[in-house]
């Protein structure tokens, strides 16, 4: 019984280690970077998530394209000069840039993946 007990207790010990591992490597990795996580899915299931990005201007910034859906998706932001051919269904593409101007800018879905494919648009706001 105590053996059985040491050993729950090493299993959650090590189970919330590798947790808290993973989240501190994350935090290292990006620790440079301000990094936002936007969601792609056609307009009529709920399109970019969120719809609008706010970054700091002059820092570099990281956005992770994460396609859930069963289609492509694309993305572009024509005013920075960066973009991502295709993202695939079910996979995330990274895109950097270091935003140097302020005020807000469009940016798109550049596969065609629905009937509404052009409402699948979304604005950076740099401040």
């Amino acid at each position: 019984m105590k053996g059985e007990t040491l050993a729950k207790i090493f299993l959650v010990i090590a189970t919330v280690g590798i947790l808290a591992a993973i989240m501190g490597y994350e935090k290292y990795r990006f620790h440079e970077l301000y990094t936002v996580d936007l969601v792609a899915r056609a307009p009529e299931n709920g399109n970019w998530d969120p719809r609008t990005i706010k970054v700091p201007y002059g820092k570099e910034v990281s956005i992770r394209i994460r396609n859930i859906e069963t289609v492509s998706h694309g993305f572009s932001l024509p005013d920075f000069n960066v973009g991502a051919r295709e993202v695939k269904a079910g996979s995330v593409y990274s895109v950097k840039f270091t935003p140097d101007k302020k005020g807000s800018f469009p940016f798109y879905c550049t596969m065609w993946c629905s009937e509404h494919h052009m409402n699948m648009t979304g604005t950076l706001v740099v401040e």
